[in-house]
């Protein structure tokens, strides 16, 4: 299953779906999971994750530096995984003061819901020209990072 609150986004998922031949895969517009039933072995994430004065959908993150949705997918995902399913989500992370507050929050849910997590920064700067606006203005830095959850086995 594919779902994306973008129309024009589940265009060109359901043309690239149909040019690779695949029969099983159903693509539906929801925000997050409110249209989607079910639980999944494996949910993978690539959300917007800067702040943008537009407010954007296919850009803009909410929150403080743009971490909203990422957070909001983290803690909705959790519940659809099936034992030892996993959530895969690339995303950014502003980095402020030397402290990666979203990893902390990530690191707090999923380990006080009993579940595994790696985070790792695989790019330390990214969209470094946002640093430039008055969204950042406190911000040191904004990193590429990728966060594997994991529901235990039962």
């Amino acid at each position: 299953m594919l779902a994306d609150i973008n129309p024009r986004a589940l265009l060109h998922a359901t043309a690239n779906v149909a040019v690779a031949g695949y029969r099983n895969v159903q693509c539906v517009q929801s925000d997050l999971f409110s249209n989607v039933a079910g639980r999944f072995d494996l949910i993978v994430a690539n959300p917007p994750y800067l702040m943008d004065d537009a407010s954007r959908t296919y850009r803009h993150g909410g929150g403080q530096f743009g971490e909203a949705l990422s957070e909001r997918i983290l803690k909705e995902s959790l519940d659809r995984l099936t034992p030892g399913g996993r959530l895969l989500l690339y995303t950014g992370s502003t980095i402020v003061e030397g402290r990666d507050a979203f990893r902390d929050s990530v690191m707090a849910y999923a380990t006080a819901h009993d579940f595994a997590v790696h985070y790792e920064e695989l790019d330390p700067d990214v969209f470094g020209e946002e640093l430039q606006g008055q969204a950042y203005a406190e911000a040191d830095r904004i990193a590429a990072v990728g966060v594997v959850v994991q529901r235990r086995a039962a």
